[in-house]
């Protein structure tokens, strides 16, 4: 049994979309290389809701709403040794196979 697809229609909510949105580029290491400026050498990075009021300017509540709408949408995953910290990356996206409409003539 597959595992049901992430919900997107919450990324229609300006705070999670900002949110999810902050949460894949933290999340990417090339991104984070770029910033950084040199390689930091790979892993997984997770970003706190500290880290997501920072980076977005969202106040408190509206982070925590935007984060607990993205994890109950099934697109941001906590981590398990701080769960007060969560992570995303683009392939949340991809459909299955199965599931991807064809165009039809």
């Amino acid at each position: 049994m597959r595992p049901e697809p992430p919900d997107l229609a919450v990324l229609v909510d300006r705070d999670c979309l900002v949110t999810f949105a902050t949460l894949v580029l933290a999340s990417d290491n090339a991104v984070q290389d770029h910033e950084m400026g040199y390689h930091q050498g790979g892993g997984t990075t997770y970003t706190t809701r500290k880290g997501i009021i920072r980076r977005t300017g969202l106040d408190p509540a509206a982070a925590e709403r935007a984060l607990h709408l993205l994890d109950n949408a099934r697109l941001i995953a906590g981590s398990m040794a701080n769960p007060t910290a969560w992570r995303t990356d683009t392939s949340v996206l991809a459909l299955p196979a199965d599931s991807q409409e064809t165009p039809t003539s």
